[in-house]
């Protein structure tokens, strides 16, 4: 209640955008499994508690957020599960994978994450008006508010809105610490930097840099404002150790070592190895550094706002001017936060998607405010046309911004899986469809025992290490093999095809070794060749689902855009010619 209090047109807009993430809340739902690529929600918060807490194993993710998601969701599994017909594994899940209780947990993860992302805005905004003006912090939350990544990551079950959430309160607590020198502050950062990486671990490279700039650059300067250096490290020792205990038991550390150091070797080998898009090779940082910067429309704003943002880093960087809090030295805390992470988290694994550069675009929005704030000041005084022409150059630029990044939620909205629901509800009873792929990128089928259509999954994993399609028949054979099955209807999403084609490669980048296995199955590959040609032998495409936006949407130009494999993606479906 103390943010709602500290501002309130921050208030308004932190309503404003809770309002406008309710229109895509419910995109997935309902269903018994999720669209959001490497979202916890509905059934990762299982695996997520129970091996994070097995001696010697590691989940790919940390315990925190896993159990927070997974207890406030008791009131929706416990009835599920009491209504199971034995309490035996089998039966436990045969129920709670049901459709109402997945949704459910969906649901909760949802708007957990939303109402971790407005607290993320409150404190940027606070963060702003702290170091720089009430104005500047109201600025630096709109701009936030429509960064197309951190919309997108506020309103799904990823993990990476709730740790920047904890990051953004672990700065403003430096900024309290440097302030008032109490120890309390010392602590609170550690505890908060430490349930940051321990909702996502890569939190940590976000706070590489702001840390060192707090612990060893700040006692350094003429005027440091910390009292005695030795009172200083001595807080930074009690720091240090509040975050190692608060990592360590909202982890999972404390309770289970073994695994907590398992789930280190995983992150740092094949979880992060099996992915990168780029080389380790100096042409392959550089163009990944390349496609980052270039990349930023894509991933926050369209680029005269992107500019405004990269102006109030130069308004930064050219006035040292300020005391305390209000020096350059803490203005430049964001960026540092933001560089740090790009710098030893998305660099080191070699990738550039959303997500990965999603907190240097949080971190710019303060600067967005800096300038914005900037340019009403400088022409304050000047007479009310020029600061009226001002108000609404910075108002239109609030517009694109925001439509740029809604176009994802009228993607989500217009999702092509909509379009495979209509057409598999009108098929004839008996129909056999077989579909391919991970669960996220799948529409959600009908396996009741109304439906017309009876579901099988091929793919060439094992059938025990899947996560099951409740109610369709699992099949591991070659893709090749599909006249042996013969299905009547094939659901073929468009981003599990890519991945089995071999595409052409720039410089500095690199085939993952996930992207050589899958392009090295030549069964794969000439199956998916042929469907996406439409020239599989026996069968024809007569749809391909694209993202549907109405007529009035498209007038005003808006476009689908894709996110992750998760939002934007087509689905091909085609029909046996003979049946």
């Amino acid at each position: 209640m103390r943010l709602l209090r500290e501002d309130r047109t921050v208030t308004w807009i932190v309503f404003i955008f809770a309002l406008s993430q309710l229109v895509a809340i419910g995109w997935d739902l309902p269903g018994s499994y999720g669209w959001e690529n490497d979202g916890i929600a509905p059934r990762d918060i299982f695996a997520g508690i129970a091996i994070n807490l097995t001696p010697g194993q590691g989940h790919r993710y940390p315990l925190f957020h896993n159990l927070l998601i997974g207890v406030l969701s008791v009131p929706i599994l416990l009835p599920a599960a009491l209504s199971a017909e034995s309490w035996t594994l089998p039966a436990l899940m045969e129920q709670i994978l049901e459709v109402p209780p997945m949704t459910g947990v969906s649901l909760v993860a949802k708007l957990v994450g939303l109402l971790m992302a407005c607290v993320a805005l409150f404190v940027m905004a606070r963060i702003g008006r702290r170091t720089v003006s009430a104005e500047a912090g109201r600025w630096a939350a709109v701009w936030a508010a429509t960064c197309l990544s951190f919309a997108y990551y506020g309103r799904v079950s990823n993990l990476d809105g709730p740790y920047l959430m904890w990051t953004a309160l672990a700065i403003d607590r430096l900024l309290s610490a440097a302030e008032a020198r109490k120890r309390r502050d010392y602590l609170l950062f550690g505890v908060l930097a430490g349930a940051a990486v321990a909702t996502k671990d890569q939190a940590y490279a976000g706070l590489v840099l702001p840390g060192l700039i707090f612990v060893l650059l700040l006692p350094l300067r003429n005027d440091e404002p910390f009292g005695p250096r030795a009172a200083h490290y001595k807080n930074t020792m009690f720091a240090i150790l509040a975050g190692a205990l608060s990592l360590g038991a909202l982890g999972g550390g404390l309770f289970n070592p073994t695994g907590f150091m398992a789930r280190l070797r995983e992150l740092t080998g094949g979880a992060s190895q099996d992915w990168m898009s780029y080389a380790r090779t100096p042409e392959g940082v550089y163009r990944n550094i390349v496609d980052i910067v270039m990349g930023q429309q894509t991933y926050y704003w369209p680029w005269l706002v992107v500019a405004l943002c990269w102006v109030g880093v130069g308004i930064v960087v050219a006035r040292p001017g300020g005391e305390g809090i209000r020096s350059r030295t803490f203005r430049l805390l964001p960026l540092s936060a933001g560089i740090s992470s790009i710098a030893f988290f998305t660099l080191v694994v070699a990738r550039c998607e959303h997500r990965f550069v999603l907190p240097m675009g949080f971190w710019l929005a303060y600067y967005g405010g800096v300038a914005s704030a900037a340019a009403l000041a400088g022409v304050a005084g000047k007479g009310q046309g020029l600061l009226r022409v001002v108000q609404v150059a910075l108002s239109l630029l609030v517009l694109w911004a925001a439509g740029h990044s809604f176009e994802v939620q009228l993607t989500q909205r217009g999702d092509a899986r909509n379009e495979v629901h209509t057409f598999l509800a009108s098929l004839p009873e008996g129909t056999v469809v077989e579909t391919y792929g991970w669960l996220v990128h799948l529409p959600h089928f009908d396996v009741s025992e109304s439906s017309p259509y009876r579901v099988q999954r091929v793919s060439r994993r094992p059938i025990e290490t899947r996560n099951p399609l409740v109610g369709a028949k699992e099949i591991d054979e070659p893709y090749g093999n599909v006249d042996a099955r013969r299905p009547d209807v094939l659901v073929v999403p468009e981003s599990t095809a890519r991945e089995f084609i071999p595409r052409p490669l720039r410089a500095g980048m690199a085939v993952a070794a996930v992207g050589e296995r899958f392009q090295s199955d030549t069964d794969a590959q000439a199956f998916f060749r042929a469907v996406l040609g439409d020239s599989l032998d026996g069968y024809e495409v007569v749809a391909i689902a694209e993202p549907q936006f109405t007529d009035w949407v498209k007038a005003l130009g808006a476009e689908p855009v894709q996110v992750h494999a998760s939002v934007g993606n087509r689905q091909w479906i085609l029909r046996r010619l003979n049946p």
